[in-house]
This record gives C-alpha cells, sequence and structure tokens, in this order.
C-alpha cells in the first residue's frame, strides 16, 4: 500500500473517533495533533528512508512507520534512577505503548510505533486510545512520588 492510503486511513480513523482530521492536521505531511481531554497526542506517518542497525528486518519495497505519541512530563530534578527504574517495571504493564525519554528537551513520553503492514483502523483506533490513557495515568500515579507536572499544551 502506498503512503498516501495510509495517509488517508489515519484521516478515516481521526473522522471515524470524531475529530476533524483537517483540523488535527500539522503543517508537515503525515502529522497530526489530536486530544483526549487535554492531553496532546501526536500522531505521524512517515517512509523509514534508511535501514539501521535497529530495524529487525530489511526490505527492498518501501517501510512506513505509524506512530502514535504523547509528552507526559519533564523529568524530575531529583531522584532519577528510582524514577527511570519504576518506568521501567511500569513499561512491563503496558499494552499498545511504551514510555520513552527525550533527554534533550528533558521530556517522559509515552508511544506505540509500528510498521504500517496490515495496519486496520482498529490499529489506530487502539494506539490512540492507549496513548492516551497511559499518558493521563503515568501523570497521576508518579505526580506526588516525584513532584512532577504535566506538559501544558501551547
Amino acid at each position: 500500500m502506498p503512503l498516501s492510503e495510509y495517509n488517508s486511513l489515519i484521516e478515516t480513523t481521526l473522522a471515524f473517533l470524531g475529530l476533524n482530521p483537517a483540523e488535527a492536521e500539522s503543517e508537515e505531511d503525515g502529522q497530526w495533533v489530536v486530544f483526549n481531554g487535554d492531553t496532546e497526542i501526536y500522531i505521524d506517518l512517515w517512509e523509514q528512508i534508511e535501514n539501521n542497525g535497529w530495524m529487525y528486518f530489511e526490505s527492498d519495497e518501501p517501510i512506513f512507520v505509524f506512530q502514535a505519541i504523547s509528552p507526559i512530563c519533564y523529568l524530575p530534578s531529583g531522584n532519577l534512577e528510582h524514577f527511570y527504574e519504576e518506568l521501567l517495571q511500569n513499561n512491563l504493564n503496558l499494552v499498545f505503548a511504551s514510555y520513552t525519554i527525550n533527554k534533550e528537551q528533558n521530556i517522559l513520553a509515552v508511544k506505540f510505533r509500528r510498521i504500517c503492514n496490515g495496519l486496520k483502523q482498529e490499529d489506530i483506533v487502539e494506539a490512540i486510545e492507549s496513548i492516551g490513557y497511559y499518558s493521563e495515568i503515568t501523570l497521576k500515579a508518579l505526580s506526588d512520588r516525584y513532584d512532577i507536572k504535566k506538559i501544558e499544551t501551547e
């Protein structure tokens, strides 16, 4: 399936969820921003141009990647080792999601990423719903222990 068809699938799914795909569309092609309450969820679709050592397969066909990611909070200023340990333990229980750290921006996020082959509307819905859920629940679960605050949307 070409990239344009995956693009249409994402927009159709956003409409199915009651969202306006045109309003969610970002300035960059293949990027959308949706909200679960006041939780921002970024949706990305791109072609993986370069094979790298972290890819679990090689292909002569184009490889398209779908991602949903939500920034949760800035990393705490103290007790980072325990914070990281707790995130790693919690990662075991996440479904359709995993935590990631952006060291450059000092941000904790939760993400879903997969190769698009076989991607269906149900997969996109599950990704968006799980990312929104885990973003909110993680903030609630960790905010008191680590004095973290939600990243406010602009």
